[in-house]
């Protein structure tokens, strides 16, 4: 009763928000199990999906050691001599061939997923097995015979070219053992695109192909098959050979889907590796075992919630009203503002706070904090090589009041030594008052420097100079440097080195001198607490590597994407220059770093939106015939032109396209002059482009701003209609696409020096004298 007495407004709007919100828990309950529901089938199905890639892994990787096994017995030397050379029946060297087939025999024995595995040998028509050698062949296949082929089809099939080919499972008598098998077949020698010399064919158990599945059946009671590409299952586990071939039938060709049919939920996997489908049925019911639990501890926290809330309401509604109440009684009696004049107290709130916040000097300081993160995280990214073009890092520091003395200066990396790998609040807190003082003392010797924090003890800085003078700049940074050295080590006790990058000629190569500078900080590590400067030209370069870092190459992907052939040839000089000129590779690397190239130039040629045209096809195949034995200057010119001829492609489709844009904007403009609305922003949304990349894009390419030229067609049109019609000025203004006469007479008269009335006049005029020129003819 004491409680009720003491009531306000906003003690009630308070006390219904809340019963509102007790509605809340019962439709998180509701959600909740719906949302566990799909979460237990999700986890189900991605445990299922696991097993099934796992799998596929496995087998995957097995048929590669089968087929590696093939390759090995083309290394024999005492093979390939029998394998191409034939001899007459009673000529054959009988202890040859044994010990052939003895040396070979042992490759199989370290591969316990090959069942048994038999060589045909055409031109001595013997078959070399387990140590042994086969003159007559119809003696082997009463031995080892498959059972729906005869001695005649089985021979066939062995002097057939085969590549790698996987065949369905089969029932197969092995020396009286009955097995169901799959076949892997090749033909020797390996890609013989004539009739093949010989023939090697591998065994493989079906039971060890099945066992890789038998986790996931057991798991859930399913069922679990793998079938070639063609349909045919070469192994399967609770599920009959027609039902298999339906199921396939339905498959498509993701490499991963999951489907429900009636209760059961159809997982499958496509393999890119040889087409074969992996496929697991798992009983719908059988996955929502978890979820049951679930619900039973969403209804109980529901209903607890649900209680503790009522009780709750009241205590919650009067605590937070009385501080509001409070608050609108003193922020009356500090400014008198009358409350009846605003809505409700929250709206009398609102606009007295919002006009104290307007005129607070914290909301300027605060502003300013942002513009000097905004700066930092430019630099960042001006390190680490995040924009793609010179005209985005000029538009991006323009946008910032960023300023550069010239295109060409240095990256240093300032390190803080004395603190190791030590950390703990105290050090971090002595290493941020020390990377303040540096940078403060570097701003004093340098204004315009650009500085940003690398971890808790570096400190990065970026020297620009207006001209390319080498010698001259680095005098200056040294002294620079020396300065910032011993002052901070004298004033501050602080011992810093100094660690620079290469010159970079232009902001692209910011990030690259970046790199250099922090090989330098890592190649001086064990000399790091020695204040001097170290530079990465004196560095001891390793050969045991190429250079050509990532970021380097993703500038160079770039650059071609978007056809700036000035960046892509300097990017291609520089890895030439560091790789071949710095550095002395081997013959190896030098063709693994070859490789690099054609592997990204393949790529970037691979991934453009161009790339069934023609003409990229022949520079793809230009790229692969590159090789290192025309030389590296030879090879570095065929890079260049392909460079050349890429980009030359990329800007003439580009071309094409922003004519083809410059078309549809004027036939849109034509169209559409006459609406008011008219406007950028409609255009963009026609033509599917952002407005500044449309307004960019009329300014090169017509030499006018687009709503330059809707007044100029707006204005031509006007004029036909003052000269042949009888229209009213406003009516005309309408017409064209103007609010008011009065907006109609300024454009008019701005863009043809004259008002319309008087044009009108003066058309009239005109006509009047034709027609009196054309009676005085006679």
């Amino acid at each position: 009763m004491h409680l009720m007495s003491k009531t306000t407004k906003t003690f009630r709007k308070f006390l219904l928000s809340y019963l509102v919100i007790l509605l809340l828990p019962l439709i998180t309950g509701i959600v909740s199990y719906q949302v566990s529901m799909d979460v237990a089938k999700k986890s189900s199905i991605e445990s299922s999906m696991l097993i099934l890639k796992k799998s596929k892994d496995i087998l995957e990787s097995r048929l590669l050691e089968v087929e590696r096994f093939t390759k090995q017995l083309t290394l024999v030397d005492d093979f390939n001599q029998h394998l191409i050379t034939g001899t007459e029946p009673n000529s054959i060297n009988l202890y040859s061939l044994s010990e052939t087939s003895r040396y070979i025999s042992t490759y199989a024995h370290t591969n316990d997923f090959i069942e048994d595995f038999y060589i045909y040998l055409k031109n001595d028509q013997v078959i070399l097995k387990d140590g042994y050698v086969f003159f007559r062949l119809d003696h082997f296949y009463d031995l080892y015979h498959y059972h729906d082929l005869s001695f005649d089809q089985w021979k066939k099939s062995l002097e057939r070219n085969h590549q790698g080919e996987v065949i369905p499972v089969r029932q197969y008598t092995s020396d009286s053992k009955e097995l169901s098998v799959v076949t892997y077949v090749q033909s020797l020698p390996l890609n013989s695109i004539n009739e093949p010399l010989g023939t090697v064919v591998i065994i493989i158990n079906q039971k060890k192909i099945g066992n890789l599945l038998e986790e996931l059946s057991k798991q859930y009671g399913g069922w679990t098959f793998i079938a070639d590409k063609e349909g045919n299952p070469l192994t399967m586990m609770g599920i009959s050979e027609d039902s298999t071939k339906k199921v396939v039938k339905k498959l498509n060709e993701k490499s991963r889907s999951v489907n429900q049919e009636n209760e059961t939920i159809l997982l499958s996997l496509h393999s890119d590796f040889n087409g074969w489908h992996y496929v697991a049925g798992i009983p719908k019911q059988a996955l929502m075992e978890k979820a049951e639990t679930i619900k039973q501890i969403t209804f109980v926290v529901t209903c607890t919630t649900l209680m503790i809330g009522m009780l709750l309401c009241l205590f919650l509604a009067y605590r937070n009203s009385t501080p509001i109440h409070n608050l609108i009684n003193v922020v009356k009696e500090q400014i008198g503002t009358d409350l009846s004049k605003h809505k409700n107290e929250y709206d009398f709130l609102h606009g007295n706070i919002a006009t104290l916040i307007a005129n607070n000097d914290t909301l300027k300081r605060e502003l300013a904090n942002q513009q000097e993160l905004l700066k930092d995280s430019f630099v960042k990214s001006l390190l680490n090589g995040e924009f793609y073009s010179q005209k985005g890092i000029i538009n991006k520091a323009n946008q910032l009041n960023v300023s550069f003395r010239g295109k060409y200066g240095y990256v240093c990396v300032l390190k803080i030594n004395g603190y190791g790998d030590l950390e703990n609040k105290e050090i971090h807190n002595e290493l941020s008052a020390a990377r303040f003082i540096v940078k403060r003392k570097l701003a004093e010797l340098e204004t315009d420097m650009m500085m940003t924090d690398l971890g808790s003890d570096k400190i990065v800085a970026i020297f620009h100079f207006k001209k390319e003078e080498n010698s001259r700049n680095v005098d200056e940074i040294k002294h620079i440097l020396n300065l910032l050295i011993i002052s901070s080590a004298n004033l501050f006790r602080i011992s810093i080195s100094a660690f620079m990058g290469r010159q970079f000629h232009n902001y692209h190569e910011i990030s690259q001198s970046y790199h250099e500078a922090r090989l330098a900080a890592d190649y001086n590590f064990s000399v790091s607490n020695k204040s001097k400067i170290h530079w990465y030209e004196d560095i001891i370069k390793e050969t045991c590597v190429f250079y050509y870092p990532m970021n380097l190459e993703l500038r160079l992907v770039n650059a071609l994407k978007i056809g700036e052939l000035c960046d892509v040839k300097q990017i291609l000089n520089q890895v030439f220059q560091e790789n071949f000129c710095e550095r002395q590779l081997s013959p190896i690397l030098a063709e693994q770093f070859l490789m690099e190239i054609k592997s990204t130039l393949i790529k970037t040629l691979h991934s453009t939106m161009y790339q069934n045209s023609n003409e990229l096809r022949r520079l793809m195949n230009q790229v692969l015939q590159v090789q290192l034995k025309f030389g590296i200057q030879q090879v570095w010119k065929e890079f260049e032109f392909i460079a050349t001829e890429y980009c030359a492609h990329v800007n003439k489709r580009k071309k094409e396209e922003n004519h083809q844009h410059i078309k549809l904007i004027i036939e849109f403009l034509e169209a559409n002059y006459g609406d008011p609305n008219l406007c950028l922003y409609r255009i963009a949304e026609e033509i599917g482009h952002p407005e500044k990349f449309v307004s960019q894009l009329f300014k090169e390419h017509v030499g006018e701003y687009v709503s330059d030229y809707i007044e100029k067609i707006r204005i031509h049109k006007a004029s036909e209609l003052l000269v042949s019609t009888e229209m009213t000025i406003e009516e005309i203004a309408m017409e064209v696409g103007y609010n008011s006469a009065h907006s109609f007479r300024r454009a008019f008269k701005r863009v043809l020096d004259m008002t319309p009335k008087g044009y009108r006049q003066a058309g009239k005029f005109n006509r009047e004298e034709e027609n009196n020129r054309s009676k005085n003819i006679p």
